[in-house]
């Protein structure tokens, strides 16, 4: 409400019983219709039939027989049924319809007419013939039907229901049964199902919304000032027929003017009901409520208690004053106060009623919000810098509504109180001091940690100075933090101070030659370094034990490795001067390779396919970059084999391809000192050599003779020496095997039934197979 300097009024309950009472009372109760009235289909709870041969016991179970009946032996039966239905479901409710059905299963005589009767009595205990309820009304019915026997005979007992929900009864019994002037004509007798049910459509009307919100504010009864002209409102509904379908209405309107009551029916849709106040309805300074009820198309539910807010839309003009006894405004160096040293801050709105809270931050503070003593007064805070140097401090008056007054900028100057240390250059093994000097009053004690480790003091010498005495061993990391600060007589502690200082590892250099070189080359290891008094180094080449060697009288190192495993290979070297400090570890690493042999081969050179099965083929090895004196191989899946190298390094092997197509061999080298080579896997393809086939009824220079269900002969010539059978099929059916004559070939018939597909191959007793040829035959029809 700004700069009116009129109060914001905070309007009570108690003022505003007759307003919102009024303002509810301009609210017609119509009902809109929306959800669909609720289905339900009861059974019964209970169900009993009597029978006049037994007197003093219900049945329950089996059929249902009313009217009169003859056992098995002549004897004359007069029996009725009867059915309790639960009412609980409908206290509370809309009941539209009501049947009760009891399903037909016979009748005795389809010539008479149906004399059934339903009765609504009242029973006082157990049911029997001798303990009969009394009847209290009949229902009329049943509906009509020209079928002998239906399962849809039915009364409507919509008035019963009602009734007898308004009276409080809690159930329902009914009695079928004949009439009274024909129950006891056998003809008239008809039998049921105890499968009776009560067909119902009702509403249960819907709940009084709850859970009423101002955007994001819940309504709690607590007075509620918002900044906004245009407000969003909510409200949660209920209603025990579930929530589709369900609408409600809200209502808008001022406190002080309840005829301008605004009303808007809505979706409750995801249970809520929303909408926002009328454009232009609220104004500044104004109070103002809303409401919302429930409507399910059938009923309304109360309405809801009102939502009361006040509305604040201007915001504070004046920017709060701020004063500190301990940190003055625009002070200088040297500064007040100090790091770590809490000061007073006193926040003051100078009168202006809409300010009761104060919002302030600033750089090395932690900022917050504090109120005001009375609406435009003030606060004072304690605040307690982290920093030094020009610091500010930023206030913000607030008003109930939340609204930020123009800041005020409070700028000051924080003494130094962390204390200054002096670092020195420190090298391994040499001690060096640290020169401390204190900023703070009356510091008594200098407090330090090296590397976050555990706290060490040193005392505060008269001239306000101290000293640490560092010296670092062991190499290690080179950068360390060194944090320091100061505590007085009465334990207040100073600004900190997070120095930082850097410690030479004196790393040697190592060069390396040759870097990338086979197994077994030797390499050469030059290290130097600008330490002075190098006595000795220490040198690791990869997981091997350290080594340790005495340096050349210039400080310097020279030594050789060869390596006899591939891969690549860190080396780590350290020196040691004559107090045996070790420096850190300069580092270098080289490769060693076993580069994989070549394989090649005149007969099988690889693609296109060459040779063919059982044709032994030559395949050489070499290794030109590394020399070996023997070779690992193997060919497909067989067992892996060795050959010695000859005196120029090479070595050749024969090897007798089983089939045709793709095949492999995987060769690596082994030199002298048993280093095994990378794996060279060369790949070649073997040529088929199918037989031939010839057929008397498929001449090659005439017509074919072949006829559905007459024998073929078929002559097949292996072109696999040593071929000992012949391995044939028709189409994808069962491989058939034949022998091979002394004459080289193999004979076989097939009688077809059309055309057909032939595939052939031959085989030798180690298991040479040929590959196969494929054919297609055409049989003519008779």
């Amino acid at each position: 409400m700004g700069s009116s300097g009129r109060p914001g009024r905070v309007v009570r309950a108690g003022v505003l019983v007759a307003a919102l009472v009024g303002g509810l009372a301009v609210v017609s109760g119509t009902a809109v219709a929306a959800q669909s009235p609720n289905r339900a289909t009861l059974s019964p709870t209970t169900w009993v039939s009597i029978d006049s041969r037994s007197p003093h016991e219900g049945v329950v179970g089996g059929d249902a027989r009313i009217g009169s009946w003859r056992d098995e032996v002549g004897k004359h039966h007069v029996g009725k049924v009867y059915f309790t239905f639960d009412l609980a479901r409908f206290v509370g409710t809309q009941v539209f319809t009501a049947s009760i059905r009891t399903p037909e299963l016979a009748a005795n005589d389809c010539a008479k007419p149906r004399a059934t009767e339903l009765w609504v009595v009242e029973p006082s205990g157990a049911i029997t013939w001798a303990d009969q309820p009394r009847e209290v009304a009949r229902v009329a019915g049943p509906e009509v039907t020209d079928e002998c026997v239906t399962p849809w005979l039915g009364w409507n007992v919509l008035d019963v229901v009602k009734r007898s929900v308004a009276e409080g009864r809690s159930s329902l019994t009914v009695a079928v049964r004949v009439s009274e002037e024909l129950q006891g004509d056998v003809a008239y007798g008809r039998t049921h199902s105890g499968s009776a049910v009560l067909d119902t459509t009702f509403n249960t009307p819907p709940g009084t919304p709850t859970g009423l919100r101002l955007d994001h504010v819940a309504c709690t009864g607590e007075p509620v000032v918002l900044a906004d002209a245009w407000q969003r409102v909510s409200a949660q509904v209920n209603d025990a027929d579930g929530l589709y379908g369900l609408q409600g209405r809200l209502a808008y309107w001022p406190v002080d003017a309840p005829e301008r009551r605004v009303e808007v029916l809505t979706s409750a849709g995801g249970g809520r009901l929303s909408g926002s106040f009328p454009t232009g309805m609220i104004q500044d300074g104004g109070t103002y409520a809303f409401a919302a009820r429930t409507e399910d198309g059938f009923a309304n539910s109360e309405w809801s208690a009102p939502c009361v807010f006040t509305a604040d839309l201007v915001a504070p003009t004046k920017a709060p004053t701020v004063t500190s006894t301990v940190y003055r405004e625009n002070g200088g160096p040297p500064g007040d106060g100090g790091e770590g040293l809490a000061g007073d801050f006193t926040f003051s709105a100078d009168g202006d009623q809409d300010v009761v809270a104060f919002e302030y931050t600033g750089i090395g503070i932690v900022g917050g919000r504090v109120d005001a003593d009375q609406p435009g007064g003030s606060a004072t805070v304690t605040v307690t810098p982290t920093t030094d140097g020009s610091v500010s401090i930023q206030v913000y008056g607030i008003d109930r509504a939340g609204h930020w007054s123009p800041v005020r900028t409070y700028r000051y100057w924080v003494r130094t109180t962390a204390p200054y240390a002096e670092r020195p250059l420190f090298e391994l093994g040499v001690p060096r001091d640290v020169l401390l000097t204190a900023n703070q009053d009356g510091a008594t004690t200098f407090v330090y940690r090296l590397d976050g480790g555990a706290e060490q003091t040193v005392p505060v010498g008269p001239d306000g100075t101290g000293r640490v005495t560092l010296v670092f061993s062991e190499p290690g990391q080179a950068n360390r933090t060194f944090t320091v600060w100061t505590v007085d007589a009465a334990g207040v502690k100073s600004g900190i101070n997070d120095a930082s200082f850097y410690v030479d590892q004196a790393w040697p250099w190592v060069d390396v030659d040759v870097w990338d070189g086979l197994v077994g080359q030797k390499r050469v290891f030059t290290v130097t370094t600008d330490r002075a008094g190098v006595v000795s180094y220490v040198y690791r080449i990869g997981d091997n034990p350290e080594v340790s060697v005495p340096a050349a009288p210039d400080g310097s190192l020279t030594f050789e490795h060869t390596p006899m495993v591939p891969g690549a290979t860190d080396v780590l070297v350290a020196s040691v001067n004559g107090a045996g400090v070790r420096s850190g570890w300069g580092e270098t690493s080289f490769i060693a390779e076993a580069p994989e042999p070549t394989v090649t081969s005149a007969d099988y050179p690889g693609y296109p396919a060459r040779g063919g099965p059982g044709v032994t083929g030559t395949f050489t090895f070499s290794s030109p970059r590394l020399p070996v004196v023997s070779y690992r191989y193997a060919f497909g899946g067989e067992a892996e084999q060795e050959v010695v190298a000859g005196a120029d390094g090479t070595a050749s092997v024969r090897w007798t391809p089983k089939k045709p197509g793709y095949h492999w061999v995987r060769v690596s080298g082994v030199t002298a000192a048993g280093v095994v080579t990378d794996e060279r896997s060369f790949t070649f393809w073997v040529e088929a050599l199918p037989p031939t086939v010839t057929s008397p009824q498929f001449p090659a220079d005439g017509p074919s003779t072949a006829r559905p269900g007459q024998p073929v002969e078929f002559t097949v010539t292996p072109a696999v020496p040593g071929s000992h059978e012949v391995l044939w099929r028709i189409s994808f059916n069962t491989t058939q095997v034949v022998p091979v004559g002394p004459d080289g070939k193999a004979t076989f018939t097939y009688t077809p039934l059309g055309s057909f597909q032939l595939t052939v191959s031959s085989r030798t007793p180690e298991g040479v197979e040929s590959g196969e040829v494929t054919r297609t035959y055409s049989v003519q029809p008779a």
